[in-house]
């Protein structure tokens, strides 16, 4: 297990940033995270991210670490082996597509026995159709 890990924002990030502290969240602590939303609701990348830089006294979490962490939280599991606790599936990209992963299908399919409506704007492109009310805020 690889602990969470604050370290200042490196210098080519402080144009998106600003100078501060940046966490590097790890695993467990986003598994942690994503077990609070409840069925029906939907979270960003982006809304987990703030939280995650709030709980820890950061200014910022790394998005990109934790998008990676959340693509391999949902590569862990298969039809055959998914923790239904860990609910990887109601974390979607801030513009609202479903996190591409080795079994992003299998996420969309989950999301979609939820009530949630799904488009498919391009080939390879699965985006929810979802509103201001199903997104869950932290």
């Amino acid at each position: 297990m690889i602990p969470s890990k604050i370290v200042t924002i490196p210098s080519k990030m402080e144009k998106f940033y600003g100078k501060g502290t940046m966490l590097h969240p790890s695993i467990e602590t986003i598994t942690a995270l994503v077990k609070t939303i409840p069925r029906g609701s939907i979270a960003t990348i982006d809304t987990l991210s703030k939280r995650l830089a709030n709980d820890f006294d950061t200014d910022v979490a790394c998005p990109m670490r934790t998008g990676n962490a959340l693509k391999k939280i949902a590569e862990h599991y298969s039809i055959d082996t998914i923790d239904y606790k860990v609910p990887f599936w109601r974390v979607i990209r801030t513009n609202k597509l479903v996190i591409k992963s080795k079994n992003y299908e299998f996420s969309a399919s989950l999301l979609e026995d939820e009530g949630f409506r799904l488009l498919y704007p391009k080939s390879g492109v699965i985006r929810v159709d979802v509103d201001t009310n199903r997104l869950f805020s932290f």
